[in-house]
């Protein structure tokens, strides 16, 4: 009976503690076995070696997702096609660089503006992960012939692959170079240079050089060239002392022209002041004279017009006693006592009497 009695209790114990377990399980690990998963998928024209399902997708080195699948679109599409698919999931905290409520709707933003992924790796370990980030030189130019099932973000090479790449066409450029050609052009070059020619020609100017330079020493160390600094070293000194001798003339004469110029400013402020009424009122007044005299000058214009006739009368009769008087006053230098006499004497024949 109590053998019975214990096995009946080893089993509730076991049926309790699995039941709780399976509870843990569900409280804990609900929400992510029935969270909405957001997938996006990539293609690369390279080897992904070092690349696991479970790899991390970072941006910026933050991380967003993780890698679900790795495989072909040729199994997927059943499409050929040398390209390697990866799929990899969105966490919901996956922020971009972009805003939206939900990770598609930010990571589909993100690749509008550029966004790509590539393979990168942890230092030796080698192991690979996903970073995305925007980049200048942008993604590669992959085509894809069919639709794909989810959010698509386009890949770029990665740093292995670009320097890969760079290394095999060194090495092509490398491989077409004719380099037994190129040998027998520079042999034939060390043959056309006359080496003894050229050794005797430098040491000719090598002479030359040292005959100028001792020309040279001779000069500066000459008796002239010592005057010439002497003087030049007196000229300087005697220019220092004229500076220094009329810095303060110059500076007194600066000082005056201030003074003289704020004077002038004092003056002209007070002229301005003083005068600027009059000379409004000045201004006022002369043009009511000129007002009058356009008045005065259309009247005496009104006038002679009018009287044109009576004018043009009197000048013709002014003209006519112009002439009268004119003829009386030769008359009169001619015959002076015409004024007492009615008429001029008769002039009297030579040798006859009256």
């Amino acid at each position: 009976m109590t053998q019975k009695t214990n096995y009946f209790k080893l089993g509730l114990f076991v049926i309790l503690a699995f039941a709780l377990t399976a509870a843990m399980l569900i409280a804990f690990g609900a929400g992510q076995f029935f969270k909405a998963e957001t997938l996006a998928e990539t293609y690369f024209n390279e080897s992904v070696q070092g690349l696991n399902v479970g790899s991390e997708v970072k941006y910026k080195g933050v991380k967003i997702g993780a890698v679900k699948s790795i495989t072909t679109p040729t199994k997927v599409y059943d499409i050929a096609s040398n390209y390697v698919l990866v799929t990899f999931s969105l966490s919901e905290d996956c922020y971009v660089g972009q805003t939206g409520k939900i990770p598609k709707d930010r990571m589909k933003k993100a690749v509008d503006d550029g966004l790509s992924v590539f393979l990168s790796f942890n230092g030796l370990t080698g192991s690979a992960y996903l970073e995305t980030d925007y980049k200048d030189n942008g993604p590669d130019d992959l085509e894809i012939s069919w639709t794909p099932e989810n959010l698509y973000v386009p890949s770029r090479s990665s740093n292995i692959k670009q320097v890969s790449d760079a290394i095999t066409r060194a090495m092509e450029t490398l491989g077409s170079m004719d380099f037994k050609e190129m040998k027998k052009d520079f042999s034939a070059l060390l043959k056309s240079l006359n080496i003894t020619k050229v050794s005797d020609q430098a040491e000719s100017l090598i002479k030359e050089l040292r005959q100028t330079n001792k020309g040279l020493a001779k000069i500066v160390t000459s008796g002239q060239v010592k005057q010439m600094v002497a003087d030049a070293g007196s000229s300087m000194a005697d220019l220092k002392q004229i500076i220094h001798t009329a810095k303060k003339p110059i500076e007194q004469t600066l000082a005056d022209i201030n003074t003289a110029s704020a004077s002038f400013k004092r003056m002209a402020t007070g002229l301005e002041n003083g005068y600027d009424g009059k000379l409004t009122e000045m201004s006022n007044k002369m043009d009511t004279v000129l007002t009058s005299l356009e008045k005065t000058s259309r009247l005496m214009e009104n006038m002679i017009w009018t009287n044109a006739d009576v004018i043009e009368k009197a000048i013709s009769n002014l003209e006519n006693t112009t002439e009268n008087l004119n003829q009386f006053t030769r008359e009169l230098r001619e015959f002076p006592g015409s004024i007492l006499m009615d008429a001029p004497p008769k002039s009297s024949t030579p040798g006859k009497e009256n």
